[in-house]
């Protein structure tokens, strides 16, 4: 049996004292909420109200990479809000009611560049405010100068994730089109030269790659390249989305076999509009479990739909057409 956490490579792995940094400030509610979130991955634990919520407040990215849902024009219209941002009124009132359960976790984006919102410093500062302690946004880089980056810690930001997926110019333009390698690798400079200059453990700093048919030659110099820059990289399997990109699956990677989700079992993603969907992915789109304009969040995650795909999901069981792809959607590179 193989879950997601199983499918990631980690090099040069500082969660240690990240771990400790959060543990001073938070004590016993941030080691319970560690063990509480590996256990739910394993299905042995089933939280009452999610134990990380993800908020998708904006449906637009500045790139438009092969391997996302914002690179596949015509398909991502099909799941467009017609919202430009997320609204106050919908981000505020999910974070009002995750307060009353003592959510400890917050994703600021989806599949977005949480970087384009212009509130942004102001919204994780609501969050932190109301209880959250571990506050993500993951980023293509580009857009974190040196004033994002001191706004952003200032507002309490604790983990910053990178993803970039190439270690060389002529690469970087396949992978992430639209982006500026130099811009990005300048801006996760600056940011890892402010944390020294601050002598500041958190916020963590991640860079990923996705290896794909694209990148792959590029795997280990990324690895030689990032690993003891950061406090964590990351390595993640490449998932194509049906097939209409598996040309991006790379040669002689294996298709993930026996897989078990443990997505409904830990979080739930917000979109613009307040529909509330089971997990992160793209094939995730298509299952609407509520709406949280209409039902508390509490009440969609306790709710039937979503207990019957924690079931089934435990026992590797997929009914929906959505679920039954992306199960067979994963491609590992491990040697």
């Amino acid at each position: 049996m193989a879950t997601q956490d199983e499918f990631l490579e980690h090099y040069n792995t500082n969660l240690a004292v990240i771990d400790k940094e959060m543990t001073e400030r938070y004590g016993m509610r941030y080691t319970e909420y560690r063990r509480y979130y590996a256990q739910a991955g394993r299905f042995e634990y089933e939280p009452e109200f999610p134990l990380y919520l993800m908020f998708e407040q904006t449906y637009h990215c500045n790139l438009c990479c092969p391997s996302c849902i914002h690179g596949l024009t015509e398909h991502k219209k099909r799941f467009d809000t017609n919202n430009a941002i997320m609204p106050r009124e919908i981000f505020d009132r999910c974070i009002i009611e995750a307060e009353k359960y003592h959510c400890p976790s917050l994703a600021f984006m989806v599949n977005d560049e949480p970087l384009l919102l212009k509130d942004l410093y102001e919204r994780v500062s609501f969050a932190k405010a109301h209880g959250f302690m571990d506050l993500f946004i993951t980023t293509n880089g580009n857009l974190l100068d040196p004033d994002a980056i001191k706004r952003i810690i200032e507002a309490g930001i604790t983990r910053i994730l990178f993803s970039i997926d190439a270690v060389t110019d002529k690469t970087y333009e396949k992978v992430r089109p639209g982006g500026n390698f130099s811009v990005v690798l300048n801006n996760l400079q600056a940011l890892l030269n402010y944390k020294k200059n601050n002598r500041l453990s958190l916020p963590a700093v991640r860079v990923s790659f996705v290896a794909n048919k694209l990148n792959i030659h590029e795997k280990d110099l990324f690895i030689k390249t990032f690993a003891h820059q950061v406090d964590y990289l990351e390595i993640q399997p490449f998932s194509s989305y049906y097939n209409i990109n598996k040309n991006l699956v790379p040669q002689n990677a294996t298709c993930i076999k026996d897989f078990r989700c443990s997505e409904p079992w830990r979080k739930l993603i917000i979109r613009p509009n307040g529909d509330v969907l089971p997990c992160c992915t793209f094939y995730g789109y298509e299952i609407i479990l509520g709406n949280c304009l209409q039902a508390p969040l509490k009440d969609i995650f306790c709710g039937t739909k979503c207990r019957q795909l924690r079931r089934e999901f435990k026992e590797g069981i997929y009914h929906l057409s959505p679920c039954i792809a992306c199960s067979g959607s994963f491609y590992s590179v491990r040697e």
